[in-house]
């Protein structure tokens, strides 16, 4: 019950997500925003 509470109350906020991806372009990472389930301010960046 209090698992389902926290979860409701974390949809209600944007919060940011960062993600890492090695593909045949190199290393990437992803800093993206999340709101009621539809991700916003997707940013890409290239990393050396």
């Amino acid at each position: 019950m209090l698992s389902k509470f926290i979860w409701c109350l974390k949809q209600l906020l944007p919060l940011t997500y960062v993600g890492k991806e090695i593909n045949e372009n190199g290393k990437q990472l992803c800093v993206w925003r999340m709101w009621f389930g539809k991700p916003f301010h997707i940013k890409w960046y290239e990393l050396k």
